[in-house]
């Protein structure tokens, strides 16, 4: 029972060093030592063979012995490397091929062990147990204990032995295991700094070919495979090839042949170790790994290498997939890096419009008659913005400004805003009201609006600072919010007619109304961007808002004004970027 006792306390042990350790040639002398703890023999050794050539045997364990290591020192990283056939006896040969466990109780009367005779006697045992070491049905190596004529092995001892092989070989399967994964974990390093390097290349000098060479070399070097390419085919792209095999067999690849096969996979990547496809005419394929290469669902190409003399595994299909994603990314780069100088050139044309729309807006800043002041902040959503405001001086006292909201933004609402201001700045000094400037600019620019398919919504005002009169015609827009001297919103607001935008009818007459602004501190006009401006909770910012805004703020000076306009908006926002144009126009006492 004591017996028993100890042998299950030293098994437990040694499942503990097994369990902690991912290295089993860092234990191995230990896991012998403890085993050899609680049995009779003295002496053990370990022999594994790789990668399941039985050629050798490598004895990788041998400290409990004095004689075997000296006749045969180590000479090999992995251990002493013996040949197999001719140093062992047959005995140990049926035990491995066999797997079986093998018992020669006395080496001097077993004719098996006849050729072992000299090597038992200078080594000092006189029996010799063998314990085939199986990992996944295939004997990895044997373990053998040494006995001496005094020494004996019960039932129960030769079942512990045995379980100890067993976590000798456990231990084994996770070294394995932990190089496999040290082994993928390099190979992804070196494979992702590798594709680092050729996207920076391909970001900097745009040489697609280089780039798809870089990455099908390394796609055949980390998969170990003998031939590797990629085809493209896509008319984004073009249709092109990018081989990894000799420049005189490429042209003999049958690459339609293998797109259409692949075609029929509902996968994006696998591989076929037992393939024997003929994918040229010269090269026979044992075996293949491929993956697609796809932008969202649509097919762009493939990644395909071959002939792997070990055949191709679930980590091959992982770096091969890291590539592919790598390929996708490069064909999109690609492509941008082709049309980016052509969106430099729309970026730059883009740009000069915006300049000019600003310094269009910037002289229409003004000083008026009579303690006025006349000017605007405008905000765009867009590099060139559909909100306009122009100012004109017709005479010492009286200047005309008109804005417009074009329905749209870009480059057509600049088109448009361009040839509402030349019209605009003619009309000003070849008619007396704001209806006639109106109704003119209608007839001069419905033909252009109607081929375009567009519309504007303006306000055209005429102000008179020698009278302090404000002569209004509004096309469809929003009527003025005027403040009176006495901090209250005016009635005045209701003498402005609304009609229909401009462009929307030929023959429409715009009418017009003058209102007095002699006890007027403050009239704002604006577009449609501050009063649908919405926050957090989808609340538009509304006219409501903007009357109490203009109620608290129109006594300040300009600068004053726009900084707490701006203040407002964001704080009501919540963000700096807006949806749609802004613009405000104040005429107001200085």
């Amino acid at each position: 029972m004591e017996k028993n006792r100890k042998l299950m306390k030293n098994l437990v042990d040694i499942s503990v060093m097994v369990t902690q350790s991912t290295n089993f040639f860092e234990i191995k002398d230990k896991i012998v030592d403890k085993m050899l703890e609680v049995i009779e023999p003295t002496k053990a050794c370990i022999n594994l063979f790789y990668d399941n050539n039985f050629k050798n045997a490598y004895l990788v364990c041998s400290s409990t012995l004095d004689y075997i290591p000296k006749m045969f020192p180590k000479n090999s990283r992995i251990g002493t490397k013996l040949d197999f056939n001719e140093s062992y006896p047959e005995y140990i040969h049926e035990a491995v091929r066999d797997k079986k466990i093998i018992y020669v109780e006395n080496i001097f009367e077993d004719p098996k062990a006849i050729d072992e005779r000299e090597l038992a006697k200078m080594e000092g045992y006189s029996g010799r147990i063998v314990f085939p070491i199986v990992l996944n049905y295939n004997v990895i190596g044997f373990m053998t204990c040494f006995l001496t004529e005094e020494d004996s092995l019960e039932e129960q001892e030769i079942t512990f032995i045995s379980s100890v092989v067993s976590l000798v070989a456990l231990s084994i399967e996770i070294t394995l295991e932990n190089e496999h994964t040290k082994e993928l974990i390099d190979k992804l390093r070196e494979s992702i700094s590798n594709i680092n390097e050729v996207t920076t290349k391909l970001h900097l000098n745009n040489d697609v070919n280089e780039f798809m060479n870089s990455l099908n070399t390394q796609a055949q070097k980390l998969t170990k495979s003998e031939e590797g390419f990629i085809v493209i085919d896509d008319l984004n792209y073009d249709y092109k090839i990018f081989s990894a095999i000799e420049n005189k067999k490429r042209k003999k690849i049958n690459f339609q042949k293998i797109l259409l096969k692949l075609h029929e996979y509902e996968q994006n990547g696998g591989y076929v170790n037992d393939a024997n496809y003929m994918i040229i005419n010269e090269v026979q394929a044992e075996n293949y790994i491929y993956y697609k290469l796809k932008e969202g669902n649509k097919l762009l190409g493939c990644i395909i290498c071959s002939n792997n003399s070990e055949g191709y595994t679930q980590d091959d299909l992982n770096i091969l997939e890291l590539i592919s994603k790598q390929i996708v990314l490069g064909m999109q780069l690609y492509k941008y890096n082709q049309s980016e100088t052509k969106h430099k050139l729309i970026a730059n044309e883009l740009n000069i419009l915006n300049k000019q729309q600003k310094l269009i807006m910037n002289e229409s800043e003004m000083n008026l008659e009579n303690n006025k002041d006349l000017y605007f902040y405008h905000r765009c959503a867009t590099v060139i913005g559909g909100d306009f405001y122009h100012a004109q001086p017709i005479d010492e006292n009286k200047v005309a400004y008109i804005i417009a909201d074009v329905m749209g933004h870009g480059i057509v609402s600049n088109y448009i805003v361009a040839m509402i201001k030349g019209c605009f700045k003619t009309l000003c000094y070849n008619y007396q009201t704001a209806a006639d400037i109106m109704n003119k600019l209608n007839q001069i620019l419905y033909d252009e609006f109607d081929k375009m398919d567009v519309f504007t919504t303006c306000i055209v005002s005429i102000v008179d600072t020698k009278n302090n009169t404000l002569d209004i015609s509004n096309a469809g827009h929003y009527c003025p919010i005027i403040i009176d001297d006495t901090g209250n919103i005016s009635t005045e607001n209701n003498l402005c007619k609304k009609n229909i935008p401009l462009g929307v009818l030929e023959d429409t007459k715009y009418e017009h109304s003058t209102i007095s602004i002699k006890s007027s501190a403050m009239i704002c006009m604006y577009t449609d961007g501050i009063i649908e401006l919405k926050n957090q909770h989808k609340e538009e910012f509304g006219i409501e808002r903007l009357e109490q805004f203009l109620l608290k703020n129109y006594k300040l000076k300009k600068d004053d004004f726009i900084a707490e306009l701006k203040k407002e908006l964001n704080e009501f926002a919540a963000k700096h970027n807006f949806d749609d144009d802004i613009l405000v126009v104040c005429l107001s006492n200085k």
